[in-house]
This record gives structure tokens, C-alpha cells and sequence, in this order.
């Protein structure tokens, strides 16, 4: 998480914030933020939010993600909010939002997570 410049500002039950300070590897040629960067703070925030749900030992692995960008961002300080909508024993579904500093909507994704549990 740190060399994506990943920080979890939030993390509860009821949803997950987490930053992203795009470092400059991060960025395209022409001055814009990289979709993989984006997909990478998606991946990491929905993932979170499915593990806060979860007991500490049980791991979570995403299966799929599936992400919508809407929009350009040269600005680097990015913050994705994730919430779970549906937790199963075996599989879960997390939605987000990428906005940019401002409050402007870069992306929404929604990711499938198989979730292995430990038995106790």
C-alpha cells in the first residue's frame, strides 16, 4: 500500500475511505492519472471493506472488478469510498466511488470477493 501511496483514512462496519496520493510512476505521459492506479485503489478499498465484515483470521480474494471511469484527473489526491452490498458465506459484493480532491466523480466500480474462512 505504500508504494501505491494507499492510506485507509476510514475503515468500519458501514463503509470503508481510503486515500490515494498517486505517486509521479503512477502517472501517463500526458499528465493524467493511469486507470490501473485508479483500478488499484478500487481493488484495495472495496477489498477492505469486505474484510471489516469479516472475522480477522478469514481472508479475502477478489475475483472480479469491474470498473466505470467517467473522468479525467490530473489532480493526484484521490479518495474512494467502499461499501459492501451483499456478504455471503463463501462470496462478496463491494461497491465504490473514486472522487478527486474536489468531490468530483472519477470512477464507480463493483468487485466480487471470494471470501475463505477459517474454521475455528
Amino acid at each position: 500500500m505504500e508504494t501505491l501511496g494507499i492510506v485507509i483514512e476510514r475503515a468500519d462496519a458501514g463503509e470503508a475511505v481510503v486515500r490515494m496520493d498517486v505517486p509521479e510512476t503512477l502517472m501517463s505521459p500526458f499528465g493524467q492519472v493511469l486507470g490501473g492506479a485508479i483500478a488499484a485503489l478500487f481493488d484495495t478499498a472495496l477489498a477492505i471493506a469486505v474484510a471489516r465484515q469479516v472475522e480477522p483470521e478469514d481472508r479475502v480474494a477478489t475475483h472480479a472488478l469491474n470498473v466505470a471511469y467517467v473522468a479525467f484527473s490530473r489532480e493526484r489526491r484521490l479518495v474512494c469510498h467502499a461499501r459492501v452490498v451483499s456478504l455471503r458465506r463463501s462470496v462478496a459484493t463491494a461497491e465504490g466511488e473514486v472522487t478527486d480532491g474536489a468531490g468530483a466523480l472519477l470512477a464507480k466500480a463493483l468487485g466480487t470477493f471470494g471470501v475463505r474462512r477459517q474454521e475455528s
